[in-house]
């Protein structure tokens, strides 16, 4: 039921007189008012009996309001704006905490705690985003370094397995036939954006490579092409460790990706993760073809033959020049004793003590002539074949031509076998291999002394 509003209808119990002791003041006029109904509205509204302590404080918190708690307000924004003018996000959480404080109760500037939340929650919000975002970019990064360096780590491993060492250069590998010269094959699987950055690009073009006893990618930024016009101390920024040197082998490597940007020195450079989950497999590079990989196999075995049969001429070379000066040495020393002691045949010569030695040495060394030139004459026969299929072989047209014929692998085969023979001297080399030293001396006198 509606009351008017002085009709002390809403007062509560005992409300209705003013307390003993709150009369008028000494000497205030006798007109004071006494006593009086409470006002039913306005600034006050008297707790429900009984209520004390907080719920005080939510009826009338004017008459609570705590002196000098705007610090917290204070401290919150101050905070929060000193966190993002210096871009201390690790302090961030603090003004955030404080400023939840602030906001508790009945405190002053309660406004201002609010805006240090705010910003506070914002700073953490963008920090959380930024390094979240950091992270994402980190394994793209590293997943796509992977993708890219996928063909290189199998054929490393592989060509470790072959020569118990790893490469010394990229070109090494391509010149041993573990891969071919560009990739242009076997990007199935592979991220598309980094297919599309490495098809058909050489593989120095997008990856850094370097042996070493403990090489591992650094990272750092200010990579200069060593095999150009690069400081050799640049490795050591680049990859931890100094520049290779010719004849060392080494079983560890780093290998890194350029990123998408194709730009040395910028964020997206990634190393490349030398154990993948998932190896590559090779025959997937030249095509997912075995027989076109068996080829590449045999390419590398005469590359491999090559280089021991090249060896092996510069040796043979030496060989029959210097017999060839120990039998111009015989000879003068031959000479000279049938001048002095007036020797006119091969058997005056083999009369003499001194001239039947001269003949045996004579004998022995043409002997190791004849037999190193014909060796010297079959190797380089067997460079100019072996050569001559390595370049046909470095088509890659040709050599899957040539993979689908059986004829031409057992061509190969045999080429392949016949040039190991040669290399491990057990080729036949007709009359020299039962000539006694006797009668090569009885040629060789005959030959020189007509």
């Amino acid at each position: 039921m509606n009351q008017p509003p002085n009709s002390g209808m809403n007062v509560p119990p005992g409300y209705g007189q003013t307390p003993p002791g709150y009369g008028p003041p000494p000497g205030a006029p006798q007109s004071y008012p006494q006593s009086g109904p409470v006002p039913a509205s306005g600034s006050y509204m008297p707790p429900p009996q009984g209520r004390t302590g907080f719920t005080r404080q939510i009826f009338n918190p004017a008459m609570y309001r705590q002196p000098g708690s705007g610090s917290w307000a204070a401290a919150s924004l101050i905070l929060s704006l000193v966190s993002m003018i210096f871009c201390l996000g690790l302090i961030a959480p603090l003004p955030l905490l404080i400023g939840l404080v602030g906001l508790v109760g009945n405190k002053r500037a309660k406004g201002l705690a609010f805006v240090g939340v705010v910003l506070s929650a914002l700073q953490i919000g963008g920090w959380a985003l930024l390094m979240g975002t950091g992270m994402y970019l980190n394994f793209q990064s590293e997943s796509l370094a992977e993708d890219a360096g996928k063909p290189v780590v199998a054929a490393i491993n592989e060509f470790k397995n072959d020569h118990k060492r790893v490469p010394m250069s990229l070109e090494e590998l391509v010149g041993e036939g573990y891969l071919p010269a560009t990739w242009e094959q076997g990007l199935d699987g592979i991220n598309g954006n980094v297919a599309e950055h490495v098809k058909g690009k050489r593989w120095s073009d997008f990856l850094r490579y370097k042996p070493g006893g403990d090489s591992m990618w650094k990272g750092e930024t200010g990579w200069v092409d060593v095999a150009n016009n690069g400081n050799a101390d640049d490795w050591a920024d680049f990859f931890g460790v100094e520049a290779p040197t010719e004849g060392q082998t080494h079983q560890t490597y780093g290998l890194a990706f350029v990123g998408l940007d194709t730009l040395w020195g910028t964020t997206d450079d990634s190393a490349v993760n030398q154990t993948p989950e998932t190896p590559y497999e090779l025959t997937a590079v030249w095509g997912g073809d075995d027989k076109t990989r068996e080829f590449a196999k045999k390419r590398r075995d005469m590359q491999r033959m090559q280089r021991q049969l090249e060896s092996k001429r510069e040796t043979l070379e030496g060989a029959v020049s210097k017999a060839e000066k120990d039998l111009e040495q015989v000879e003068g020393e031959v000479r000279e004793l049938m001048n002095a002691k007036g020797l006119a045949s091969l058997e005056a010569v083999k009369k003499d003590s001194k001239g039947a030695g001269l003949l045996k040495l004579a004998g022995a060394t043409s002997k190791r002539h004849d037999v190193a030139r014909k060796k010297l004459e079959l190797v380089s026969a067997k460079i100019d074949d072996i050569s001559i299929q390595v370049r046909l072989l470095q088509n890659e047209e040709e050599m899957a031509k040539m993979a689908d014929s059986p004829q031409e692998m057992a061509e190969l085969v045999m080429l392949l076998e016949e040039t190991q023979k040669v290399l491990d001297d057990k080729v036949s080399l007709g009359d020299l291999d039962t000539k006694a030293d006797d009668e090569a001396a009885a040629e060789w006198f005959s030959d020189k002394f007509k």
